[in-house]
Parts: structure tokens; sequence; C-alpha cells
């Protein structure tokens, strides 16, 4: 991994060098990598039984006789909430992944990867993975700082000042803490209808401010510039987007 990071610096050097980074807006995108463990392989975090054990007990609870796998299908068929959360639920084989569910509808256990781009130059500037179920509006700023220690760390001294992104980074506390800490946000704005601001005066101030920003003309062009050039790193690297 140390390895890595010094190449990673090396790469980010030399684009520098030859005066090929911008840097100063970036895009932020994510998508979900499949892990490379089962959901068959999930235990009970607080009892260690498999799915099979903790559906027999569910049964016997209810007073049904289990006698064979079919049986025990059967009834796990029928029975309701069959809700399988990350509180409650952990792979043996890999214990940092996540259950989550991937784009094409599947539950899956996974990890997330996130890019943070130069929307100029096209370079990536950081490449975080993340828990699965870590929100977006969680990972975005972490992103965004580890992009800017990369560029520190390649000898590039200029802040990133403006951060793109799409409508699943948006709310009201992510926008405020991304303008508190010096930036500008082009961040979608999904439609949640009239909103409340009592006693929210800053978060209004920068959601505005946002919402202001990606109505105009170059905004419109950033937020599609993204949706572009974070698709192709994904697509070179984990071949989906």
């Amino acid at each position: 991994f140390e390895v890595y990071e010094q190449v990673f610096a090396f790469v980010l050097s030399l684009a520098e060098e030859h005066k090929l980074l911008s840097n100063k807006t970036v895009g932020v995108d994510a998508t979900t990598l499949e892990a490379n463990a089962a959901m068959k392989s999930i235990v009970r975090r607080e009892t260690g039984e498999d799915w099979k054990e903790y559906v027999r007990r569910l049964a016997e609870a209810e007073g049904i006789e289990i006698k064979t796998d079919e049986d025990l299908r059967k009834y796990d068929k029928k029975r309701k909430n069959k809700t399988v959360s990350n509180e409650e639920w952990t792979s043996p084989a890999d214990p940092d992944s996540r259950i989550a569910k991937m784009k094409d509808g599947r539950t899956h256990l996974a990890y997330k990867a996130e890019h943070t781009v130069d929307l100029e130059s096209e370079f990536i500037l950081d490449a975080s993975v993340y828990h699965a179920d870590e929100g977006d509006g969680e990972t975005l700023l972490k992103s965004v700082t580890s992009a800017q220690e990369n560029l520190e760390e390649a000898g590039v001294y200029r802040d990133i000042e403006e951060v793109v992104a799409d409508k699943g980074y948006h709310s009201k506390r992510v926008v405020r803490t991304l303008t508190e800490a010096g930036l500008r946000t082009y961040i979608s704005e999904p439609e949640r209808g009239r909103q409340r601001w009592e006693d929210q005066p800053k978060e209004q101030k920068a959601v505005y401010g946002n919402r202001r920003r990606i109505r105009g003309h170059r905004g419109k062009r950033l937020l599609r510039s993204r949706g572009e050039l974070l698709e192709r790193p994904f697509a070179h690297c984990y071949e989906t987007g």
C-alpha cells in the first residue's frame, strides 16, 4: 500500500511538472464493488450463528418442527421481516465488507469506492475505499481532504476550491460543512419540497448559494462534465460504471 501511495504521488508530481494539473475544481462520485465473500457465509454478530442456525432457532421459538433443509427453506420463504442489517450480521471471511444493495438491485457484501477527479485535467486525485454502508454525505469531505493531502504529498500546494457532486451527496449539513471548509459547492439538489429553515441560517445560506450556482451556465456545464469524467475511471479501474 505504501508503494502504491508513493507511485500515486510520483505520477501527480509529474503531471504538475508538466503543468497539467489544475485541481481548482474537482468532481466526486462513488460506486459499489462486490466483495470477495458470499452472503451465505454471514453470521450473527452476537451469537455466531449462520443463517440456517438462526432461522432454525426462530422456527423452534414458534413451535415449528424443522426436519429437513427443504422444511427450513419453506419456513424462511414464508416468514416476514427478513431484513439483514450490518448491525446484526457480519462476514467472518471479510469483516470489513458490508451488506449493500448493488445498482442492479441485488444484495451483496460490498465496499464503496469513491474517486475525486480534477475536472480540467481528468487526473484522479484520490481513490478511497469505504465501508459500503457509509453514506455519500459522510465520505465526501473525507475524499476531498484526502485529495488535497495527495496533492501536497506530490508538491502541489494549491488548494482545491470547488466540489462538484450528484444529488446523492446533497444535504443541508453536507453543503454547510463544505462551505465552512472554504469550498464552493456544485451539488445537484433533489426534489424535497418546501424546506423549513428555523434556527438554520447557515444551512439556508449555504443551500441557497449552492442552488444559485448549479442553475447557472457554468454550474450546468460542471455537472455534465462530472457525470462524464467520473464514469471513465470507474470503467477503467473496476470494469463498471
